[in-house]
């Protein structure tokens, strides 16, 4: 077992294959977007431009080969630190995931913090480690679908409000205001709230980028228009389409708490929906919070349905035995 604060080209190479091996697997991809800009160099959400420090990789060798990989980041002041754990399907039940926990718990343990760790797909391997080393569900992120098909509902008609527009996103002009509404949008969000300048530039690099599905509504009341919705689409081709066509993704909505209640949120989302189906994209999906009761409704309305689960896990804290 080592662990290091950047990979190098050979350990990203083996990490890539691990995870594409576990997803052709267990039928889920085992590691997060932000976990793969990590591995890749990136900076990790809220730490600064190119930082990866406070984000360790642990690498678990069967001989030369990478039997298993976990990714911590450490939060920020009082936040919990947060990992991902993957062990290769022939290297499993070999203690090669225990290890790799128990390496998690040391790093924060030391620092008299609380782990939390993410299972993609709630894998049954997951549940049982979980049960066995006292680690209860903290978090669920449903995985919602709706097909974009003709035959399968039209999507509701859009009437913005009296003095609001929408357009595209435009690079290089509107980044910091997008910051600003989305932080306010998800002062309380664990990830999403903390995206940085950094963060925003690195994905708007990424190949999957388009402007043209990354949607804003403005107040124009005023003469100067303000931000106040937006709605990321993403559209990442499929490594085989004959197998699993490319299917388009609800990103990131976010409203300006000063705007909620006008309806902004559903009129941004189906802005984005028309605009991946006029992309050619079949269905679209999103993930959202279990217990965001609003938005979960507002997707249901709209013929989203679940279709997959992710749960954290975290130590379960036990209440003081009387005495």
């Amino acid at each position: 077992m080592i662990n290091v604060e950047r990979l190098d080209a050979g350990q990203l190479s083996a990490v890539l294959a691990l995870s594409a091996t576990a997803e052709a697997f267990d039928g889920v991809a085992p590691l997060s977007e932000q976990v793969l800009l990590a591995a890749r160099g990136g900076p990790v959400a809220g730490s600064g431009a190119g930082s990866t420090t406070g984000s360790p990789h642990f690498l678990a060798y069967a001989g030369t080969h990478l039997a298993g990989y976990a990714h911590l980041e450490r939060g920020q002041a009082g936040e919990p630190a947060t990992a991902e754990v993957v062990v290769d399907p022939a290297d499993r039940r070999r203690g090669v995931g225990t290890g790799l926990v128990r390496a998690l718990e040391d790093a924060v343990e030391a620092e008299a913090g609380t782990l939390r760790i993410w299972s993609h797909g709630d894998l049954d391997g997951a549940r049982a480690l979980a049960a066995r080393d006292g680690y209860a569900k903290v978090r669920e992120l449903w995985a919602m679908r709706r097909s974009l098909l003709s035959d399968a509902g039209s999507l509701p008609a859009v009437t913005l409000p009296e003095g609001f527009s929408s357009r595209h996103f435009v690079v290089g002009r509107d980044e910091d205001a997008w910051l600003r509404v989305n932080a306010r949008a998800f002062a309380d969000h664990a990830e999403q709230g903390r995206m940085t300048r950094d963060d925003l530039d690195l994905r708007i690099a990424e190949p999957w980028f388009d402007a043209r599905g990354f949607i804003l509504i403005e107040d124009t009341r005023g003469g100067v228009p303000v931000l106040a919705a937006s709605h990321w689409t993403k559209i990442v081709p499929a490594a085989d389409p004959e197998v699993s066509p490319a299917e388009g993704e609800v990103y990131v909505v976010g409203v300006d708490p000063a705007y909620q209640g006008l309806g902004l949120g559903r009129a941004v989302t189906v802005l984005g929906l028309v605009h991946l189906r006029e992309r050619g994209m079949t269905r679209a999906m999103l993930y959202v919070d279990a217990d965001n009761v609003a938005a979960v409704a507002t997707y249901s309305r709209l013929g989203f349905t679940r279709f997959a689960l992710d749960v954290m896990y975290s130590p379960a804290v036990h209440p003081p035995v009387p005495r």
